[in-house]
């Protein structure tokens, strides 16, 4: 079984950083958005198993990250958020790690800062640590 990614990040080399790293590591990316209302548009049609958000995007259609946080907690699945960002306050991670996200990865998103990530996942989804998402 290949397990699903959304990757949720307003910098479009950021995003295919993300992806190049979750492909490697055998996850299928379904989307891409720029912003929290594509991003949440593309949640709720996709359903994926993973999703990254960066947490700094400019608002769109009114919808800010942390409302696009709030709404993926609030709906029904086993789908986990990792939070990617340049935020590196040890009292924002704390919020969302208590808000239920995974992980999470101060930027910038590299191998390094994937790695125990990548492992947190594997465990979740009952995975060799040293296999890939889709194999």
């Amino acid at each position: 079984m290949a397990f699903t990614t959304l990757i949720i990040d307003d910098s479009p080399p950021t995003r295919k950083i993300i992806s190049h790293h979750f492909s490697k590591a055998g996850y299928v990316v379904v989307g891409e958005a720029g912003n929290g209302a594509e991003g949440l548009r593309l949640f709720r049609e996709r359903q994926p198993n993973v999703v990254t958000l960066d947490l700094i995007m400019p608002e769109v259609e009114g919808v800010s990250s942390i409302e696009t946080l709030q709404a993926m907690k609030k709906a029904q699945g086993d789908h986990l958020i990792i939070i990617v960002s340049a935020v590196p306050f040890e009292r924002t991670r704390e919020e969302c790690l208590r808000a239920g996200v995974l992980d999470y990865i101060i930027k910038p998103f590299n191998q390094y800062s994937f790695e125990p990530v990548r492992v947190k996942l594997a465990r979740v989804f009952h995975l060799p640590i040293g296999s890939s998402a889709g194999h």
